[in-house]
């Protein structure tokens, strides 16, 4: 077990609408952690808001993802996470946004001791700066400081599969959104919007097509006018051409030319 856990006594806070599950976890991790001081168990999305504007900062949270009156990551859209969080659900289709957050692992229900003590030695190894684990470390530094995804996961046949950014080749919204790669496979994000897509990729080399699409610069093959702008097209040729409006047309070639921003 991390020598993190017996160097002081850590205060952890339970996001868990269940009492039985929230009493079989307290009891692991007591046993786990002797030390440990567990804070109130909050059961909804309302309380554990409150709790935030009020309360000190634990150093680490369980949070189940299905609260009584809705998900727990609303509660991290509206508080950035204070520290790390081990995600607990009894449905695995949430894993990609939960390591979007400030998330140390993924914890399916019901909830084994090995697993959980799992669990928290990997968060002891990464005590120092609470980084995100290995696979999903996606961010890109930027020259101006800001943030960019380097990598996401998506799904394929129930399996989460890592895509890094040069592995992209679009994003395609329909019902949901999918990520097209180089080898034309096309995957399944849990991206809720383009918007909120569009405002993590790095605009050096990702541009916002349309409504429906998001491209990468090294995935164009050539360009065609026509009276309403642009027909993009990519490398990838399962894919069909990809329109860009007049309006949009001229940013786009300053884009692809390497004069954006």
């Amino acid at each position: 077990m991390s020598t993190y856990f017996y160097t002081h006594r850590p205060k952890i806070l339970i996001l868990e609408d269940e009492p039985l599950v929230a009493d079989g976890l307290k009891k692991h991790v007591l046993d786990l952690i002797p030390s440990a001081e567990m804070l109130p168990v909050l059961s909804s999305v309302k309380k554990a808001i409150h709790w935030f504007e009020q309360s000190q900062i634990p150093d680490l949270i369980f949070a189940d993802i299905q609260l009584s009156d809705g998900i727990s990551f609303d509660i991290f859209r509206r508080f950035e996470p204070p520290c790390p969080v081990i995600f607990t659900t009894a449905f695995d289709h949430y894993a990609i946004r939960a390591f979007e957050v400030n998330s140390v692992d993924f914890l399916l229900k019901p909830i084994e001791k090995s697993e959980l003590k799992s669990a928290l030695e990997k968060l002891g190894k990464r005590r120092a700066s609470y980084t995100l684990p290995d696979m999903t470390e996606s961010i890109r530094q930027s020259k101006t400081g800001s943030l960019y995804l380097k990598r996401i996961l998506a799904t394929f046949q129930q399996s989460l599969i890592p895509v890094s950014d040069e592995e992209i080749a679009a994003f395609i919204k329909e019902e949901l959104i999918y990520v097209i790669t180089t080898e034309g496979k096309r995957l399944l994000t849990d991206f809720q919007s383009l918007d909120e897509l569009d405002k993590t990729l790095d605009p050096s080399y990702f541009f916002r097509a349309n409504r429906q699409s998001i491209i990468r610069i090294d995935s164009v093959k050539q360009l065609k006018s026509n009276f309403k702008g642009l027909e993009v097209e990519l490398k990838i040729s399962s894919l069909p051409t990809i329109p860009i409006s007049k309006e949009r047309s001229a940013v786009f070639k300053k884009w692809l030319l390497g004069k954006h921003g």
